[in-house]
């Protein structure tokens, strides 16, 4: 996930229909366009002054990501979570992260972690300016950055095919941001737990920081 300056960016250097691919993201991620709403096609292309072709292309890109979902010949609409999804992408986040944690640890210098610190603290920041969406996309970025770190392809690309199922999880929940700023705060233990190297002790910590997706808020 991007923030706002980093994804515009990449925009920059895109082709349309990755251009509307980044836009649709957002308003999907900001909450714009909620579970189960219809993807607005012909408002997207006439904003983007295009065909459909783009946008549909862009379409299928979110729809492996697992953002949206296609009915053939018809329409695409955003994804929802059932119970049992929201479960199994707990489960798995849980023992993904434990390893990239851990193999972060092998190879950590002191630059990857001063920039994980960055991140957490731009984290902070943006929940503390009620900006939910910056928040939940920094949170990502600081998780993702940590895999990217370990040098292991596929471990960075299974968390980011996950993430935007996690983002889904996160916008259903609208967790208040009292309890975010907990969550957020977490972070900076993490990331002295991995300076440290200190493997068991992250083992626990993330269960408690990743498995609170599954409790139900009230």
């Amino acid at each position: 996930m991007y923030g706002d300056a980093d994804e515009l960016s990449v925009i920059d250097r895109t082709s349309i229909s990755d251009q509307v691919y980044y836009h649709i993201k957002k308003m999907i991620l900001s909450g714009e366009l909620t579970a189960g709403k219809r993807i607005p096609e012909e408002r997207i292309a006439e904003q983007f002054k295009v065909s459909r072709t783009p946008v549909r292309e862009a379409i299928r890109k979110l729809a492996a990501y697992g953002l949206v979902v296609i009915k053939p010949r018809s329409y695409a609409f955003v994804a929802t979570l059932s119970p049992k999804e929201e479960r199994d992408i707990t489960e798995v986040r849980v023992s993904l992260e434990k390893l990239s944690f851990k193999l972060f640890c092998r190879v950590k210098t002191e630059k990857q972690v001063e920039e994980l610190r960055k991140l957490s603290a731009r984290c902070v920041e943006a929940n503390r300016r009620s900006d939910i969406a910056a928040a939940h996309e920094l949170d990502s970025m600081l998780h993702l950055e940590i895999a990217r770190a370990t040098g292991n392809v596929e471990l960075f690309r299974m968390l980011s095919m996950l993430d935007a199922k996690l983002q889904l999880l996160r916008l259903r929940q609208s967790i208040p941001s009292a309890r975010l700023s907990q969550y957020f705060n977490q972070h900076e233990r993490l990331i002295e737990l991995l300076a440290a190297g200190d493997v068991e002790a992250l083992d626990r910590l993330l269960d408690e920081h990743i498995v609170h997706d599954l409790e139900p808020v009230v």
